[in-house]
């Protein structure tokens, strides 16, 4: 396909009004006549049933939720596929799943394992820094005294 081909063209005024006259006609055919026809169907069934009677305005209205539920029904992959209920599970998936379950609940004991070690070796280097602080102070304070002597 060619980068700079031209779909539409128009040129001059002659153009403009042959698309203004297609927009129309396309709205007419695809709006405009839905909608009044199903206000003098509506109209009609009103003499009949003991139902208001509506306008073009509402004809429209009418028309509009007509064309949107026929486009919902009608495309189902779109729309109706996010109510479906889920699946089952094969027996490898279930496997799986439990496994990964497994692995995780094991990572996590052994995580907190090192977790609690790290906490008492930390813990304890600090009980033994305090010990080694003191025993220098013991030991000079009684070579000070035996010096004294």
């Amino acid at each position: 396909m060619k980068k700079k081909a031209k779909v539409i063209q128009i040129s001059g005024l002659r153009g403009f009004f042959i698309a203004g006259f297609i927009v129309v006609c396309l709205i007419a055919g695809f709006v405009a006549f839905p909608s009044i026809m199903l206000m003098h169907g509506w109209n009609y069934l009103s003499n009949i049933l003991a139902i208001p009677s509506i306008n073009a305005f509402q004809g429209g209205l009418l028309w509009a939720l007509i064309a949107g539920s026929i486009y919902v029904l009608n495309d189902r992959r779109k729309f109706i596929t996010t109510f479906r209920a889920p699946t089952e599970l094969s027996d490898e998936e279930l496997k799986r799943i439990l496994k990964q379950a497994q692995m995780q609940s094991q990572t996590k004991i052994l995580n907190a394992m090192i977790k609690n070690a790290a906490e008492m070796k930390k813990s304890e280097n600090d009980s033994s820094n305090n010990v080694e602080n003191k025993t220098p102070e013991c030991v000079s304070d009684s070579n000070m005294k035996e010096k004294r002597n």
